[in-house]
């Protein structure tokens, strides 16, 4: 990825501007340097005179400790951490420190109340990528429960059909983005102009995620492109089964995803981790789905795991359970004769 110099300084501005973020802050990440959500916290603390400690690594145990120990009034967390760090057992220390606010892209709207609530931490949504920079969001004054924010300022975006034309307000379409400011956003990918000239097409960025806008202009994540479900001519979102999912008490981590059915179509499939011996039989897990999910959207493949595969910043390889396709060790709703009311 080609990112050029403006890019990081318009993303330390942006957060810094949504954090609200002064020199007399302490910024505390402890992810990796590699990942674009560590490197902009540097530009943040360089863009307002604030210090920054990086720690070696994300600890669950030690997570509110470390926030105590440097004095941290800022934090950085990703979707899965926040769930991590709910399941411990409450302790003294996640109130014996100083951290007001934590950027926490992609955690889903039902943990924000209760980290707040236990931890003091509000927990602060927004957009960006590596290819583009702090697109959407907003300070937490300006925030909307269940959406990703508005375009900031910097930055023009829309939702988008097939043809890069924008779609009404409350119809999905593809997230595009581009910049207002000279170099905020990456110039392309490496020696690759086929991809580069496909992905900036029609003087747009094509991010690759399906969202819907609402008429006050806040943008709500409905999938990635490549992990939406079609299923007998319906449209699934992945990310909204997951959540119905998530919110089952049993449920610690789950990946839903499109396998190939015997009739060569997509099916529903839902790779899941339990929490300590609260295992449950999948029929029990159908019958939690059903009311709060369209009928068509019910997982047809359950499948449990110890663990599920990650990248080396906690999100799911879904491409690899995909390709795994449907398994021996799959539980099959059709061949274990249950049905799906409609």
């Amino acid at each position: 990825m080609c990112c050029p110099h403006a890019q990081f300084y318009w993303w330390g501005r942006i957060a810094a501007r949504n954090l609200e973020i002064s020199a007399s802050d302490v910024l505390h990440t402890s992810l990796p340097l590699f990942h674009t959500n560590a490197l902009n916290a540097c530009f943040q603390a360089l863009v307002t005179g604030a210090t920054i400690v990086c720690d070696e690594r994300f600890s669950v145990s030690r997570y509110f400790d470390r926030l105590e120990a440097t004095g941290a009034t800022v934090t950085y967390l990703l979707g899965a951490m926040v769930p991590m760090l709910l399941a411990q057992a409450p302790a003294p220390a996640e109130r014996r420190h100083r951290a007001r606010i934590a950027l926490a892209p992609g955690v889903p709207e039902r943990f924000h109340a209760a980290f707040a609530e236990r931890t003091g931490i509000a927990l602060l949504e927004g957009y960006g990528s590596t290819e583009t920079n702090f697109a959407l969001g907003g300070t937490l004054a300006e925030q909307r429960a269940g959406t990703m924010g508005r375009a900031a300022p910097e930055f023009d975006a829309m939702a988008a059909d097939e043809h890069d034309a924008a779609v009404p307000d409350g119809t999905p379409g593809e997230l595009l983005l581009r910049a207002r400011m000279p170099y905020a956003i990456a110039t392309g990918y490496f020696g690759m102009d086929d991809k580069t000239v496909q992905a900036w097409r029609n003087l747009w960025f094509h991010t690759g995620d399906r969202v819907v806008r609402d008429a006050d202009g806040y943008y709500r994540f409905l999938d990635r492109t490549k992990d939406a479900i079609r299923r007998r001519g319906e449209n699934i979102s992945s990310y909204e089964v997951e959540q119905v999912l998530l919110a089952h008490p049993a449920v610690a981590s789950v990946a839903v995803y499109a396998v190939r059915s015997e009739l060569a179509e997509d099916e529903v499939m839902a790779a899941l981790v339990y929490k300590t011996g609260q295992a449950i039989a999948p029929e029990a897990l159908l019958d939690f789905c059903q009311p709060r999910m369209p009928y068509f959207a019910v997982p047809r493949y359950l499948r449990v795991l110890d663990d599920l595969p990650r990248t080396e910043n906690g999100k799911i390889r879904k491409f690899h359970l995909r390709d795994e396709g449907i398994t021996g060790d799959a539980w099959d709703r059709d061949a274990a004769g249950y049905r799906v009311a409609r």
